[in-house]
């Protein structure tokens, strides 16, 4: 195991940018760390009342000016904030913590601020407003077009009541069956459209496994989960994930009995692997299971899990040996884990 031995190592060794802001001009900066050019905050600083504001996403700027500004009016010692900030080309969710301290008048006379930057940077002002509009709309349709389709599964259901041709009562089978999988597609969009729009902090892994677990009718199958206090820099979508490889093992892991949820450290982050012990899956399934429509069910669910893995920078794949078990294996960048054997 390496130590960091001196602040320029830690600068270099963890994503923390720090800085001195101007006691009479707050949204000036004195003194910034080496390292904010590495992650390309204040990129045009020569370390002398850089502007922090004009730095951060335009709909942060009031809530971040409003809460320090309290903080202030408290005599509070230290207030932490969140918010997005340029880096480079893009908005990045970074956390502040800004140490205060005052004279016997109330003034201030030093604040000392340092950044956590996020490892995931997204194009904010695309998800923030052009999603949002797109979502509302898409939301708007969706509900119209299911309530559309309850009706057509209803008719038909009464149509296949009354009709006694065994042709035409076959043809009213089909079309329910039809009806019944665009209600499934649309469904499914609902969820789907939530990828990348929930905000991200630190998260215990254990607890969120358990919550997946909460969600899923395992029945006798045991569960044996080895994630210790690790934590992970995600959104609430990652329980979804889980949930939707979790569930897969009481319809398709015919004879599990077992499962092992296990997080192991690699020299570029975590391998989280969940293993049961069933029937597995055969090899000319094995590059098909993740596509939309494969499978026995609807053919979402592992669609879905991967792509929520994307946001979140995880890969997932499948290692099970068939006739022995199936075996998920979570590939996650250190940036975003905080391992803890």
């Amino acid at each position: 195991m390496t130590f960091v031995t001196s602040p320029d190592d830690l600068y270099k060794s963890v994503p923390v940018v720090a800085f001195e802001r101007n006691v009479t001009d707050l949204w000036k900066t004195r003194n910034i760390s080496p390292n904010s050019k590495q992650f390309g905050i204040f990129t045009e600083s020569t370390g002398e009342d850089t502007d922090i504001l004009s730095s951060i996403y335009t709909d942060d700027q009031e809530l971040v000016t409003r809460k320090l500004g309290a903080a202030i009016l408290q005599q509070r010692l230290g207030i932490d904030l969140r918010y997005r900030i340029r880096t480079g080309s893009f908005f990045r969710w970074v956390e502040e913590h800004c140490s205060l301290s005052y004279n016997e008048s109330g003034e201030i006379i030093s604040a000392y601020s340092y950044l956590w930057m996020s490892s995931l940077p997204v194009e904010w002002a695309l998800l923030t407003k052009g999603s949002e509009v797109w979502n509302t709309l898409n939301s708007k349709i969706r509900h119209d077009i299911l309530n559309q389709l309850t009706a057509i599964l209803g008719y038909l259901e009464l149509s296949t009541d009354i009709i006694t041709d065994p042709m035409l009562i076959d043809f009213s089978k089909k079309e329910q069956n039809a009806a019944e999988k665009i209600r499934n597609r649309l469904i499914f969009t609902r969820e789907y459209q939530k990828i990348g729009l929930l905000e991200f902090s630190w998260i215990s892994l254990s607890d969120i496994i358990s919550e997946a677990l909460n969600e899923i009718l395992l029945g006798p199958i045991r569960i044996k989960i080895e994630t210790n206090q690790s934590s992970l820099y995600v959104d609430k979508n990652f329980r979804v994930a889980l949930e939707k490889i979790l569930e897969n093992i009481p319809v398709h892991a015919t004879g599990a009995t077992d499962v092992i949820i296990q997080l192991r450290s690699t020299d570029e982050g975590g391998l989280l692997s969940i293993e049961d012990n069933g029937c597995g899956i055969s090899e000319q399934h094995k590059a098909r299971i993740f596509d939309l429509g494969f499978g026995n069910g609807n053919g979402a669910g592992l669609f879905l899990s991967e792509k929520l893995l994307s946001v979140f920078g995880i890969t997932i794949h499948e290692k099970g040996i068939p006739g022995q078990g199936a075996r998920f294996e979570l590939f996650i960048p250190s940036p975003i884990l905080n391992f803890n054997p």
